[in-house]
């Protein structure tokens, strides 16, 4: 079974994690079958936290791979979901542009729009 999840890098008091898609016997810093974007809590500015390649995340999803308890939340977060049956896996650079990231960042905006329509850095929403 393929498990969506957090590996952890960084070093002591300065946590980052790259999202990958593991089998799930591996450990946990152990070999990725792909990487599909990271998250970094340190940073202050939020629009810069995580990044994902979400047509990717949307393929392993379709596959059957299985997301961790806090890679889920992340992903509901951003508003990444598993495609639903014929559904195109593929977003184009508008749908992607048109999930819930929030106030993204200009570069971020510039990177979906752009030469790189599978990246896409995010920040949640928060509801009132």
């Amino acid at each position: 079974m393929v498990k969506i999840r957090m590996k952890s890098m960084g070093r002591l008091h300065r946590p980052f994690y790259r999202i990958c898609a593991m089998d799930a016997k591996a450990p946990r810093d152990g070999r990725a079958i792909e990487e599909l974007g990271y998250y970094d809590p340190m940073v202050r500015n939020k629009d810069a936290r995580t990044v994902l390649h979400v047509n990717r995340v949307r393929y392993w999803l379709s596959v059957g791979a299985q997301p961790t308890e806090k890679v889920a939340v992340l992903l509901k977060k951003y508003g990444v979901t598993k495609p639903a049956p014929g559904e195109p896996i593929e977003l184009t650079p508008e749908q992607i542009a048109a999930l819930p990231f929030g106030g993204a960042s200009p570069d971020a905006r510039a990177a979906v729009a752009g030469s790189t329509p599978v990246v896409a850095s995010a920040t949640p929403t928060t509801s009132s």
